[in-house]
């Protein structure tokens, strides 16, 4: 029974241990149009040149339009509040087959607002993020810059139905 339990344990703490051992660089934070404006967008990312591209692409289609977008790395996240967003895009790296520590802190903070949205990026791209009681909408990518324009466009359009 011990050695049971000592193995849960050695398990759980292992499949989070990665986030702790290669951490990764955040996003640089800045922003686009008016705090003021009515529609509201966070994103929070990781730091990478696929992450980086997606960024770019969705934040260019809301340049010239009346939608503040506020850019943040995911360290950021604990000082943000999803109900003051109309939309949240979080971008993270799957790593021993879970989600960024700081995400799933968020996501046990704010994951019942519906207009939350994950991306979760790993080598095969087959690793969303699960839990009963986060009502996201996950999606999961291989960090391949050949994913970069299909992707930005599915994630713009679920911001533009969240926003609307």
């Amino acid at each position: 029974m011990k050695r049971t339990m000592l193995l849960a344990i050695l398990f759980i703490c292992g499949c989070s241990a990665p986030h702790y051992i290669w951490p990764q660089k955040d996003m640089s934070v800045y922003e686009i149009n008016r705090a003021t404006d009515e529609k509201r967008v966070l994103i929070a990312s990781r730091d990478s040149d696929f992450k980086r591209a997606l960024v770019e692409e969705i934040v260019s289609a809301y340049e010239s339009k009346p939608v503040y977008v506020k850019i943040i790395g995911i360290e950021a996240l604990e000082n943000e509040d999803a109900n003051g967003y109309s939309a949240v895009l979080l971008i993270n790296t799957c790593m021993g087959w879970t989600v960024d520590v700081e995400v799933s802190r968020f996501l046990d903070h704010h994951g019942a607002v519906e207009s939350i949205i994950v991306v979760t990026t790993s080598a095969g791209g087959d690793v969303p993020p699960e839990n009963e009681n986060w009502a996201i909408d996950a999606i999961s990518s291989a960090s391949a810059l050949d994913r970069v324009h299909p992707l930005a466009n599915e994630l713009i359009g679920k911001i533009d139905r969240l926003i609307e």
